[in-house]
């Protein structure tokens, strides 16, 4: 058996490091504020883990937008912007047993297409949309932000 090169040993170590850092979210933000849709408005939370390696926010806790959703975001001195698309069904396939296979198109245009997001930095002032598959807007979103640390987290019961 011949031995393993040190150089390979230094390599993969290196990658397991990297993918064991990759993993991990440098900024947590708590924002709260309102929410309006129409002439309704309610109270809103969301909680972001925010990843700068990939430049990825993961929704951690909220009431208004989809948990465990990933948002890829631009950071910029000023503020972060943040994108989500939801994925849109366009066709439905049904199986008729007397003539086969049916294919129907079916566009839901008041459905959440679109999120769109951004964060300033200076004043942590959240301003959003949220937008239907014409990129009408279905409802705005109000929010402050804090900045949180990974110990402020509650500790999972379970």
């Amino acid at each position: 058996m011949k031995p393993i090169p040190i150089t390979l040993l230094a390599a993969a170590g290196l990658l397991f490091c990297q993918a064991a850092s990759a993993q991990e979210f440098n900024l947590f933000l708590g924002c709260s504020g309102k929410a309006a849709a129409g002439n309704k408005t309610r109270q809103v939370y969301l909680d972001l883990a925010m990843r700068d390696n990939n430049e990825t926010a993961l929704i951690q806790r909220s009431n208004v937008l989809p948990v465990g959703e990933r948002l890829k975001y631009r950071a910029s001195p000023m503020a972060y912007s943040m994108v989500y698309r939801a994925p849109l069904v366009g066709t439905k396939v049904y199986h008729d047993w007397y003539r086969g296979w049916l294919f129907t198109w079916e566009p839901n245009l008041k459905r959440l297409a679109t999120i769109r997001l951004s964060i300033d930095r200076q004043s942590a002032d959240l301003e959003g949309e949220i937008l239907n598959a014409e990129d009408q807007v279905l409802g705005t979103l109000q929010m402050t932000c804090e900045p949180k640390t990974l110990e402020d987290m509650p500790q999972p019961k379970f």
